[in-house]
């Protein structure tokens, strides 16, 4: 049986790849534990620097939860499915390193909700995005109502959520859902374009930069100050802050180490 969740190291970047492509990449437990075993493991590894999050074939990223799964499920064992979705999620957002989202296709329930945790999201001219838990008597379980807003703005979040209607990649890139859209051939070339320009900064710096907008977001101006000032001070005292010195004045790019 094919692994749920594809995986591969290449100089910094993990390329994490959602492998049920016959059911549109759709979230089963066994996909929501292999995903959320992998973002433990890359939290704790230097070597890892960029995460990219795609989904095999060309039909979708992820259309969501697997109902198929889910139909045959108890209460108690559709919120624990739920619960492990949310936890990748929540995994995600929390990842010390960036996260870039590869989209093709379907981008549905779950499999937004994984999206919105993304901090780069990069969209096939073919995508759609959408939340139709609303049509199935519940509403997105994972983060989609608490995310959404703070991407698109509580008008357009409630407007998307309310009506469980479909949105355009032309539509998404419009609202500040996605960053970038490209053709389907394009998209994960787009994503490692972005994931080495990331390698081309500084791991502690980018690593500091997401924890601020992260928790600043939901901050006063001065405790999200506080908490700059309290990441940024130590990084003058690291050996890549000297080799980003060294290489600015020798004009060379800088080889940092993360440390």
């Amino acid at each position: 049986m094919d692994q749920p969740l594809e995986v591969e190291h290449e100089d910094g970047i993990v390329t994490a790849r959602l492998n049920r492509p016959q059911a549109l990449n759709a979230i089963s437990s066994a996909m929501a534990e292999a995903l959320c075993s992998l973002l433990d493991d890359v939290a704790g590894r230097r070597d890892a620097r960029v995460l990219v999050l795609t989904g095999a074939g060309e039909r979708a990223f992820s259309a969501g939860a697997d109902l198929k799964e889910r139909r045959t499920m108890t209460p108690a064992e559709l919120w624990a499915h739920s619960r492990k979705i949310h936890r990748a999620c929540d995994l995600l957002e929390l990842l010390p390193q960036p996260v870039i989202c590869a989209i093709r296709g379907y981008c549905l329930g779950g499999g937004l909700e994984l999206a919105l945790a993304a901090d780069i999201r990069v969209a096939a001219e073919n995508s759609e995005f959408g939340f139709p838990e609303m049509t199935l008597g519940a509403f997105p379980g994972s983060g989609g109502p608490v995310r959404l807003p703070r991407v698109v703005g509580a008008a357009w979040a409630k407007e998307i959520l309310l009506t469980a209607r479909r949105v355009g990649a032309l539509e998404a890139r419009e609202r500040g859902l996605v960053h970038y859209v490209v053709p389907a051939a394009e998209v994960d070339t787009r994503a490692r374009e972005i994931a080495r320009r990331i390698l081309g900064v500084s791991p502690l710096g980018a690593r500091a930069v997401k924890q601020i907008v992260n928790r600043g977001i939901a901050m006063s101006t001065e405790e999200a100050t506080a908490l700059a000032n309290a990441l940024r001070q130590p990084l003058e005292a690291t050996k890549d802050y000297q080799e980003g010195l060294r290489a600015h004045f020798e004009k060379r790019a800088p080889r940092f180490i993360g440390e």
